[in-house]
Parts: structure tokens; C-alpha cells; sequence
């Protein structure tokens, strides 16, 4: 069967996720408050940069698909303020998961987990789980 593609089809933020997969892998680490944060139930400091940045990242995307933020995309100041992650380390792997193309930059300067790459990133959590 052939599929028509259109234009919209080619933005980062298209397609679909397996959004089943994304809960389980926040559960019992993070928690959303009614003004919609993000709470982590696991002390960031406790896992690799990397990892908070993913899982908060993936947070936020899952909030921006149910309509409970306007934007997905994280910026470091954010990350810094939520993580409590170091401005060094921070930078470091933010560069990293750019250069990974796990991050893409957004227009606005801030940074973004592309659906496209969703699975991966779970992957990543995956690896690391208990």
C-alpha cells in the first residue's frame, strides 16, 4: 500500500510515538503537578546527565502532546533550573546529544527531542533501568 506524504509530514515533531512505552518509562521517576512541572521522583543527581535531560525532555513532550504546555522544547537555563545539573556538565551534554542527534536546536534556541527519536531515547532509559 502506498502512503501519500505530505509537507507536514517532514517536521521533527510528526508522526507518532508509542505513547505506552514513554509512560512506563516515567513512571515511578517523574511526576506532573496540576500547574503542569515537572516533578522528578528520582533524585536527577542520581543518574547520568544524560539520562535526566532525556527523561525530562520526554516528559515534555508527552505534556505538549496531551495540550497541557505550549512547547516541547527545553532550553538550558530550564534544564539547569529542574536538573540542578551544573552549567558545565550540562553544556557538555547537551553538545553531545546535539552532535548524537538525540537534540536537535529550535528556532527559538532552545532544544528538542524530534519524535523521529523518541525510541531511541527510551532506549537509552531502557538501558540504564533497574
Amino acid at each position: 500500500m502506498n502512503t501519500t506524504l505530505t509537507i507536514d509530514d517532514l517536521y521533527t515533531d510528526a508522526g507518532a510515538f508509542d505513547e505506552q512505552k514513554v509512560l512506563q518509562a516515567l513512571r515511578s521517576k517523574v511526576a506532573f503537578t496540576k500547574t503542569n512541572e515537572i516533578l522528578f521522583l528520582v533524585d536527577p543527581s542520581k543518574m547520568t546527565a544524560n539520562e535526566a535531560i532525556i527523561l525530562y525532555a520526554l516528559s515534555k513532550k508527552l505534556l505538549k502532546l496531551h495540550s497541557k504546555v505550549d512547547s516541547d522544547i527545553v532550553t538550558t537555563v530550564e534544564l539547569a533550573d529542574k536538573l540542578k545539573i551544573n552549567r558545565s556538565t550540562l553544556g557538555v551534554t547537551v553538545m553531545r546529544l546535539k552532535e548524537d542527534r538525540k537534540m536537535l536546536i529550535s528556532a527559538d534556541g532552545g532544544y528538542e527531542l524530534p519524535t523521529f527519536k523518541v525510541e531511541e531515547a527510551l532506549s537509552v532509559l531502557a538501558s540504564k533501568s533497574e
